[in-house]
């Protein structure tokens, strides 16, 4: 059925670690993920007999957030797990934050490696924080994580802003604004 999808806890616990089962919970809560059953029943499914989930806003009656089908959504997801699980980033072995903020520096960045739009400065501090569920003058130290682990060239976080630039080896990666 349009909109259900098996194997979210292998998915998220690949990208996350430790912390899937609060991530499941969050997205519960948002109704943005619906459950059979409990989180604890989903975290506990073995990936031989993953649990069915539904994301609402695929299901055929509901306005379609995404203009791409099933095989561009397999590519997103493909790439996305390329980005967590990058070597440089798995030996210094960072928490599902750090994680997330590679992804969404990668997802940000221009041709010219720079995070954000050239108008825009760098990227929303709050947007980052968000997305990276973490508080917003905690951007910066994840930023020296991603430094240190040859992600970004540099980072700061002037104006309520994240500005950065992608290393050179990460720039495959990117998303290319």
């Amino acid at each position: 059925m349009p909109g259900r999808r098996a194997g979210s806890v292998q998915d998220l616990t690949g990208w996350l670690q430790d912390d899937a089962e609060r991530v499941h919970q969050q997205l519960v809560a948002a109704d943005w993920l619906r459950l059979p059953g409990t989180v604890d029943d989903v975290m506990a499914s073995p990936s031989e007999d993953p649990t069915a989930i539904t994301v609402p806003t695929l299901l055929p009656t509901q306005p379609r957030p995404f203009t791409f089908g099933k095989n561009n959504r397999a590519r997103i997801s493909g790439w996305a797990q390329k980005v967590v699980s990058d070597r440089k980033i798995r030996e210094k072995k960072p928490g599902a934050t750090t994680r997330l903020l590679a992804l969404y520096t990668a997802a940000h960045a221009r041709p010219d490696d720079r995070l954000g739009r050239p108008e825009d400065g760098g990227l929303p501090l709050e947007q980052v924080a968000e997305f990276c569920t973490l508080p917003p003058d905690q951007v910066g130290e994840h930023a020296e994580l991603l430094i240190a682990a040859d992600w970004l060239a540099e980072a700061d976080t002037p104006q309520r802003r994240l500005r950065g630039q992608l290393t050179e080896r990460i720039l495959p990666l990117s998303g290319l604004l």
